[in-house]
């Protein structure tokens, strides 16, 4: 967009450099002189008016990458402003994350396509990460981008070696679900030989990465916390369940849950455990703090909806009611829950975020400007609003809401 005073000044130069050649024609006696003065009026013309619109280009730019940078900072505060609106409640006086929100010059990376990008995840080890997988491989195979894929089947250790094996194939880029702070060493050996990184869904104690396309996490553990607490009325008794141990994403909602329960005196946590983000294995550990506490247990703050699904299967065959419980909207949890009138609050994470990494991965490499934080935004609601959300006729790993997977995509995993 040419803003309206720098395109009159560019009309300005051009009609006085036209005057001026009028001018010139009409006081030479000469047809030749005047023909060579209209020419050479002309081309500094021309000359001025594409030195004017290179300026109003650069203009451009540095207006978009401002504008971007302010998009980017001014989404993840907002978040932090509304998104307790959205369950009823207030910030109980966490101190909003600050993600230090720049737009990064990526003209070092820019090169002609086509791209071979490396894609170091997680790996399949639930519905969420076989979704967000082949979200980003769909986004590949359409953006004609060449993948280099590794899955690190949940571990920090193999992530180390698949990163390093990615760097070892050439790739032009590189996107990492970070899986614990040993990633640190090769990220930095990308960055270092010249290879634009994406984190993509979680942290690592590094300022080598280009972007990170991420959800604050810290936000979605306290959001979940203080929901429970208003359920108890900042007083009574409750256990954790997070995911996995060590990963950012599980650790950072801990983090944000253990700072609103520190708030709350009365609030005691009877255990916290986690649960590998297994239904499995969410079932074993309710089953034994069940046992232990039986139905003393007032509210359950767990991360997920995958270990919920085992939660509320340990509660049945209890023969106890299933006390109110936080989740993220996976169509098996919200099934359940449906069918077993369970009081939640879900605040989401949805895993098609993964293609947000690859298109800023890139635009790294065409050399366009990136936000080095891109805030996902996320589906947050209750039980109350249940059936705008469950998907009774589609699978149980189908995660909510599912608008930006294809019918194709649904169909080839089963989904729908």
């Amino acid at each position: 967009m040419i803003r309206r005073g720098r395109r009159s000044q560019m009309v300005s130069i051009i009609s006085l450099v036209a005057a001026a050649s009028l001018v010139a024609a009409c006081s030479s006696g000469s047809s030749d002189s005047s023909e060579s003065t209209e020419t050479a009026a002309a081309e500094t013309a021309e000359e001025t008016a594409a030195e004017t619109a290179e300026e109003e280009s650069a203009d451009e730019v540095e207006e978009t990458v401002a504008e971007d940078a302010q998009a980017s900072s001014n989404a993840l505060a907002t978040a932090w402003e509304q998104d307790w609106g959205a369950l009823g409640l207030s910030n109980p006086g966490l101190t909003p994350t600050d993600a230090g929100i720049v737009e990064v010059d990526t003209s070092q990376y820019a090169k002609e396509g086509p791209y071979r990008i490396g894609f170091a995840s997680q790996g399949p080890t639930n519905s969420w990460a076989t979704i967000y997988d082949e979200t980003l491989k769909a986004a590949a195979a359409e953006a004609g981008v060449t993948l280099e894929y590794a899955g690190a089947d949940g571990k920090e250790d193999k992530q180390v070696n698949d990163i390093n094996d990615l760097l070892a194939k050439g790739v032009d880029a590189l996107i990492v679900t970070p899986m614990g702070p040993a990633i640190k060493a090769p990220i930095e050996r990308a960055a270092a030989e010249g290879v634009p990184v994406i984190l993509c869904t979680g942290i690592v104690d590094t300022d080598t990465n280009v972007s990170r396309v991420d959800r604050d996490n810290r936000l979605n553990g306290a959001l979940a916390a203080e929901w429970v607490a208003a359920k108890m009325g900042g007083s009574g008794s409750i256990v954790m369940l997070a995911g996995i141990p060590g990963v950012p994403t599980a650790e950072s909602r801990l983090e944000g849950a253990n700072e609103v329960f520190a708030q709350y005196p009365d609030i005691e946590v009877l255990d916290s455990q986690y649960t590998n983000w297994s239904p499995t294995e969410g079932k074993t550990v309710m089953e034994q703090m069940i046992t232990k506490y039986g139905d003393s247990i007032d509210a359950i703050w767990s991360d997920s909806g995958l270990q919920n699904v085992g939660v509320i299967q340990a509660y049945n065959e209890a023969g106890l009611s299933v006390p109110p419980i936080t989740a993220e909207p996976l169509n098996g949890f919200l099934k359940l829950a449906k069918e077993n009138n369970v009081e939640f609050a879900a605040i989401g994470y949805p895993p098609t975020h993964s293609a947000d990494c690859l298109e800023t991965a890139i635009a790294a490499l065409q050399g366009e400007p990136v936000s080095s934080f891109v805030n996902v935004g996320v589906p947050i609601f209750t039980d109350a609003e249940i059936d705008d959300y469950v998907r009774m006729d589609c699978s149980d790993d189908l995660w909510i809401p599912a608008e930006a997977l294809s019918d194709e995509l649904l169909v080839s995993l089963n989904l729908c």
